[in-house]
């Protein structure tokens, strides 16, 4: 089980390398952005599963004290409060654009350039 761990926080360190990378590299296109923030919420998958493994296994929690679980729980907590907040404000912002997109069709198929393919 330890040698699992091992390969699990390797394979994480370079994932944070990799990640960084990404976040630093120069004169992205939305392209590049776009396979950044991919790559990203892999990373973030495979993460959350690993977690998932961890707090359904009793054999592994029972091995923390209790502090030291208060302590992963508030973290947890906070992390995953933001990132929902974020996913509030994007998916806010991008049924606005996607509004904004149909009102602008709408008004372009009253003007008559409205084409079926």
């Amino acid at each position: 089980m330890e040698a699992l761990n091992v390969n699990w926080v390797e394979r994480s360190e370079k994932t944070l390398e990799e990640l960084k990378e990404l976040r630093e590299k120069k004169d992205q296109d939305r392209l590049d952005r776009v396979r950044a923030m991919r790559f990203a919420f892999m990373a973030l998958g495979q993460s959350l599963a690993g977690w998932m493994q961890w707090v359904n296994s009793p054999e592994v929690m029972s091995n923390f004290t209790k502090e030291e679980l208060e302590e992963m729980s508030q973290t947890v907590l906070r992390m995953v409060e933001k990132f929902v907040e974020y996913d509030i404000e994007i998916t806010n912002e991008g049924m606005q654009k996607g509004v904004a997109k149909q009102r602008e069709q709408e008004h372009l198929g009253q003007q008559g350039n409205h084409f079926v393919i």
